[in-house]
């Protein structure tokens, strides 16, 4: 796996949870994150693209770490950040 500009934990992150081999893996982490967000535990997932496409001109390109849908079209964008910066939950949004 290559990544390019990225930290070594984004890198390591994203060969572990990223990875179609270690599917299990990402669903049994969304699973202990979100688990009581959840209405029903998460049992597949589909990793999709990490890049999010531009919506309009001025729009960013913006790539996430992982990002996957599960069974019922539910999209999860896993991001990892080492520091919490002021402006991050601006950011999320």
């Amino acid at each position: 796996m290559r990544c390019a500009g990225a930290s070594a934990v984004d890198c390591v992150f994203k060969a572990l949870l990223g990875a179609e081999s270690n599917r299990d893996l990402l669903i049994h982490f969304l699973n202990a994150v979100l688990g009581a967000d959840l209405p029903r535990a998460i049992t597949a997932v589909d990793i999709q693209n990490p890049y999010n496409e531009k919506e309009f001109l001025d729009d960013k390109l913006t790539v996430v770490d992982v990002k996957a849908r599960d069974a019922t079209g539910q999209m999860y964008q896993v991001e990892v950040q080492l520091l919490n910066h002021r402006d991050l939950p601006a950011r999320i949004l």
